[in-house]
């Protein structure tokens, strides 16, 4: 684990916002944009093929963490005619050239210097770190900052797996722990209101969740917890990545994320 808890969150805010042009959730990047009304993929079609086009559709409903299965099987069919890899590739094309021009100075070797580190587990980040390169910069950052989000997020999710939270309560959990209302996860994620009914009250029922459905204190360690082992996770390669960066790592991804926050 990294010593400098400042450079795991410069890196998780870089991912992100290199992920977010081209996923369509955060931001509405035209050239991305286009890309989906031209292939009427708008929505979550375009965000699963573009994302998990590079492992095969039969893992995709165990790799999703944010959607039930329900949903991926009722979208299969329609991301799989967009042929997925091909779409992949659209993908990180368009979002490349979003890049391109909205920050056509940005430092983008952090970001691969992070990818090549990675030693990949799981489906998604091993299909991450194969999908080539091809010598364009800001269509490789994406793919790179692909790799290093996939990555950070199956530390997430095991963090939480070891802490005895299914994924719908740990989403349960987080949502009310950032002060939101858990309903965004039937409206948004597609989950049965039934099933988020019941994850709440499981988490109740451990005194994670209060009879309002507000964290407890534990609920709230417990949250922190998470948050902890996810940044261990994330920061397990970057002290050696810094100490032989030549203008200073934790900078030029500060500056890559802030050139992208709007």
């Amino acid at each position: 684990m990294t010593e400098d808890p400042e450079l795991v969150q410069r890196v998780s805010r870089a991912a992100d916002r290199l992920c977010h042009l081209m996923w369509l959730f955060t931001r509405s990047e035209p050239e991305v944009r286009s890309l989906a009304e031209t292939s009427q993929s708008l929505g979550f079609p375009h965000y699963l093929t573009s994302r998990l086009g590079v492992i095969e559709p039969d893992l995709w409903a165990d790799e999703v963490y944010v959607a039930p299965r329900s949903l991926i099987d009722h979208l299969l069919p329609r991301c799989i005619a967009l042929d997925p890899p091909a779409y992949v590739e659209k993908a990180l094309t368009a979002a490349g050239n979003a890049l391109r021009r909205l920050a056509p100075n940005a430092p983008l070797g952090a970001i691969s210097t992070l990818a090549d580190r990675i030693e990949p587990e799981g489906a998604l980040p091993r299909g991450w770190a194969r999908w080539p390169r091809l010598g364009d910069a800001p269509r490789d950052a994406i793919r790179d900052a692909m790799l290093v989000r996939e990555d950070r997020a199956l530390g997430h999710y095991r963090a939480a797996a070891s802490l005895g939270l299914t994924t719908l309560e740990l989403m349960a959990l987080t949502a009310v722990w950032r002060g939101q209302s858990v309903a965004f996860l039937s409206k948004g994620f597609k989950w049965e209101e039934s099933e988020v009914q019941a994850a709440v009250e499981e988490l109740q029922k451990r005194e994670i969740l209060d009879s309002m459905g507000l964290p407890t204190d534990q609920g709230r360690r417990l949250r922190e917890v998470v948050e902890q082992l996810t940044d261990e996770w994330a920061g397990r390669y970057l002290d050696s990545v810094a100490a032989g960066s030549r203008f200073g790592l934790g900078s030029e991804l500060a500056e890559l994320a802030e050139g992208l926050a709007t």
